[in-house]
């Protein structure tokens, strides 16, 4: 967008916010849509616009930036935002919060890489991959959904970014996949995510192109969960949201710092042979020493649980690695009570295909809390995410590896991500902390015979955070 144009919409956008202003005066006030965006480029464009679309539906927008005012006191039902490289790592914290806390987003990916990468740190802990498209352009049809009945053809589009995750449903398709879907967690809220190429064309740069107006409208009001939005759509079956109960997660307060584990001592139950996992567990052994956490390697007795709640009492990290078919159903209870009492946990997966049935045990342990893994993470390159853990750490050159284990915890940090899926991820909830990594990061690579220095460190750092040193 050219700047000579910038001032013509300034003064377009000032119009929509005074309308808005005079419109909310003599209605009801609605749910609060709160809009995160700048006063430049074409996420000006889409604020600009909406403050006037909105008028006269049944919500109350709030746009900050534009009417240089402080951010409302009263919390949003939903928020529209754009992809922004410069967001940190608090920032999608609170963002994901909010989603988290049962209400709306609406979010549109941006174009570029760097975009692309901050979508994917973002949404990664929402269970929604985010991944470049090939930059081919296609003919771009809505999906069948309640939010897309009635839409005008769309046309010829040249994606950014495809996006994907499990319970979504597509809006939006191109060559059999998906630029705009809509997610319906339950009481962990409603998101739409959409790219720009859905948004602006060649042909509409100071609004949306005209088959995508009412479908944002509508997006709005179903993720405020406004009345007369949430009444007119209904999200088509699909997956039940997961039901996060106990009392671990109840209140889901905001973490902070923690101070050591009760016991500097950790309980090992990682396998010694097959998939690797001598090395693994080499470089597991040489980290634990040199955080100065105590090892109880002690083996049990045929058909008794490794981990009890006796031997938890011992120790103050619980080391797993995925090597059991199968576990005493008395372990994932003693797993999330000391979790729940503080307690600091390392997960490490890794099996290859003749042997993935070592992971059924591995998740099993991880029932009490809400985290599960899965073997269908393809190939790619690692990305790192930034975290307490992986702050100061850098990957001087390209790193791929192949596939292995992606986490599926809507709750968690990434740390890492592979081809924008997660493989190591974070969750602290109280002064209990866990770090789950995908074993194959820290396994040598072909031509090395220790794992990538970065990966090395990246398990350092998770010792130092369990342990509460960072």
């Amino acid at each position: 967008m050219s700047r000579a144009r910038r001032p013509m919409l300034a003064l377009l956008a000032c119009a929509g916010v005074l309308a808005l202003a005079a419109a909310s005066g003599a209605q009801d006030d609605g749910p609060l849509v709160l809009l995160d965006l700048p006063t430049t480029g074409p996420q000006f464009s889409l604020g600009g616009w909406l403050t006037q679309a909105l008028v006269g539906e049944p919500v109350t927008a709030s746009w900050p930036e534009a009417d240089k005012e402080p951010l409302p006191e009263e919390p949003a039902a939903a928020i529209v935002t754009w992809s922004d490289p410069g967001r940190d790592g608090l920032e999608m914290k609170q963002l994901r919060a909010h989603v988290r806390n049962g209400r709306g987003l609406v979010y549109v990916v941006g174009a570029g890489e760097a975009n692309i990468q901050r979508a994917r740190a973002l949404l990664g802990p929402l269970d929604v991959n985010v991944a470049a498209a090939d930059g081919g352009s296609g003919f771009a049809s809505w999906a069948e959904h309640p939010l897309t009945a009635g839409a005008e053809a769309i046309g010829t589009v040249t994606p950014g970014a495809t996006i994907s995750g499990v319970g979504g449903s597509p809006l939006a398709q191109v060559n059999g996949q998906a630029i705009a879907m809509a997610f319906d967690w339950g009481p962990l809220g409603r998101a739409v995510i959409l790219d720009q190429s859905m948004v602006f064309d060649q042909m509409h740069q100071d609004s949306p192109r005209p088959a995508a107006r009412e479908v944002l409208i509508d997006a709005v009001l179903w993720a405020a969960q406004a009345e007369e939005g949430a009444a007119a759509v209904e999200t088509p079956p699909g997956p039940a949201p997961a039901r996060l109960e106990g009392p671990v997660w109840r209140d889901l307060p905001e973490p902070g710092p923690v101070g050591p584990p009760a016991r500097m001592a950790a309980l090992l139950d990682v396998p010694t042979e097959g998939d690797g996992w001598p090395e693994i567990r080499e470089l597991l052994l040489r980290e634990l020493e040199r955080a100065d956490l105590a090892v109880d390697e002690s083996r049990t007795a045929e058909g008794e649980p490794a981990i009890t709640a006796e031997r938890l009492e011992r120790a103050g990290v619980l080391v797993v690695g995925s090597g059991r078919e199968s576990v005493e159903f008395t372990e994932p209870l003693a797993v999330e009570r000391f979790f729940g009492a503080g307690g600091r946990l390392l997960f490490i997966g890794h099996a290859q295909a003749r042997s993935q049935r070592r992971m059924i045990g591995f998740n099993d342990l991880l029932t009490g809390l809400p985290i599960a893994t899965t073997l269908n993470r393809p190939g790619g390159e690692v990305a790192l995410v930034p975290h307490a853990v992986t702050e100061g750490l850098a990957l001087p050159e390209e790193l791929r590896v192949p596939g292995g284990m992606q986490i599926w915890a809507p709750l968690t940090d990434p740390l890492v991500t592979v081809n924008g899926r997660p493989a190591a991820a974070a969750w602290q909830s109280g002064q209990g902390r866990i770090v789950v990594i995908d074993g194959e990061l820290l396994r040598p690579r072909d031509d090395e015979r220790r794992a990538p220095e970065t990966m090395r460190m990246l398990l350092r750092r998770a010792l130092e955070w369990l342990v509460g040193e960072i």
